[in-house]
């Protein structure tokens, strides 16, 4: 056949050029894969570079007024504001949301309410916070894959995968939203924000909704590393104990027999000298805090998980901070059909240090 021209790039092509996989009359060849290969790179060197300059310092470590949106659920309406407020968010005294209304902290239209003001489903408040400072979190983000669909984040931990409780600026959502500028990322899933590894997030509207579902459906392989405290003696075992619909006494979910069904399969990978012992971990389904309950419901709590606490006991229900000891699971593997072109996908993170010996 002789050299012919890459069509798309204009590439002379030799006899062999032409016998490689990539190469289709009048589309591409394997130097057109390689400079988009090359460019793919590029982007994604760009992107982390943005990143680092955008966490140091953190975006939510200097003073901002905060203004967090609240929406007003059906079941109050025709409650006055303080009613509202205190039943919206029953852990806090009634006393502090009467002081925010007063100070003129409560908004409605960039207006302070006042007391005697009865709320309506649909309305939306404002609850302002003046130089407002957050916990640091680990900002080590690495974006390991992007195209005009997706964005493929390896998540580092401590840190929330949205604005939440003490956090707004210093989430994975916050800061990849402000990477990619001019564009609204969505999150597809989550991660505990003591959680690290691969989470997917989506560009457009309708490819988060498509990858939403196929894990609302359970059509999501996932596979899981954790170190856990203690040696398990079989190489294989699963466990299907029932998991609490919602948190109980402390915030914890537990093993509950009239729970939601769960099961978890598990393989032990490594056994080490200090009794601990590396375990891939494949959840069957995705309820909150699985995989950390159903080891530790087994004997086998994750190592450093600041919740489900070895002996059966429990300790507190909130984020580690920066100076923590990391709490040893990862989000190894993700298995999902692209949204746009319907191929499988498997998406994987790096494996961290703690999977190796002591």
């Amino acid at each position: 056949t002789g050299t012919q021209q890459c069509y798309s790039c204009q590439h002379p092509l030799s006899e062999s050029d032409q016998q490689s996989p990539h190469y289709v009359v009048g589309k591409s060849c394997p130097y057109c894969i390689d400079r988009d290969q090359q460019r793919a790179t590029e982007n994604l060197t760009e992107r982390n570079r943005q990143i680092r300059e955008l966490t140091v310092p953190l975006p939510g470590s200097t003073p901002y007024d905060n203004h967090r949106p609240m929406n007003v659920p059906l079941r109050f309406e025709g409650q006055d504001v303080l009613q509202f407020l205190t039943g919206y968010h029953p852990h806090v005294d009634a006393r502090y949301w009467a002081n925010e209304i007063e100070t003129g902290r409560i908004l409605y239209k960039d207006n302070p309410v006042e007391l005697d003001l009865n709320v309506w489903a649909g309305q939306r408040l404002v609850h302002l916070l003046k130089g407002t400072v957050e916990p640091d979190v680990n900002a080590n983000i690495e974006i390991l894959f992007e195209d005009a669909d997706l964005i493929v984040v390896n998540k580092p931990a401590p840190i929330a995968m949205h604005p939440c409780g003490r956090f707004n600026r210093n989430t994975l959502s916050y800061i990849l939203n402000a990477v990619y500028t001019g564009e609204k990322v969505r999150m597809t899933h989550r991660l505990d924000a003591n959680t690290t590894g691969v989470v997917v997030f989506a560009r457009k509207r309708k490819s988060a909704q498509l990858i939403q579902s196929q894990f609302e459906a359970g059509k999501v392989a996932k596979i899981y590393l954790a170190r856990v405290c203690g040696i398990p003696t079989s190489d294989q075992f699963d466990c299907d104990g029932k998991i609490s619909s919602s948190p109980g006494k402390g915030g914890f979910r537990l093993i509950d027999p009239d729970g939601l069904e769960a099961k978890t399969e598990f393989e032990v990978l490594k056994r080490f000298a200090d009794e601990t012992a590396l375990v891939k971990c494949v959840p069957k389904t995705g309820r909150t805090n699985q995989i950390r309950l159903h080891l530790w419901s087994l004997g086998f709590p994750i190592a450093n998980d600041p919740s489900y606490l070895p002996n059966q006991q429990l300790g507190t229900n909130q984020a580690l901070t920066v100076d923590d000891p990391p709490m040893y699971l990862h989000a190894s593997k993700l298995v999902i059909k692209h949204p746009t072109n319907g191929e499988i996908c498997e998406l994987e993170s790096p494996s961290p240090e703690w999977c190796l010996e002591p």
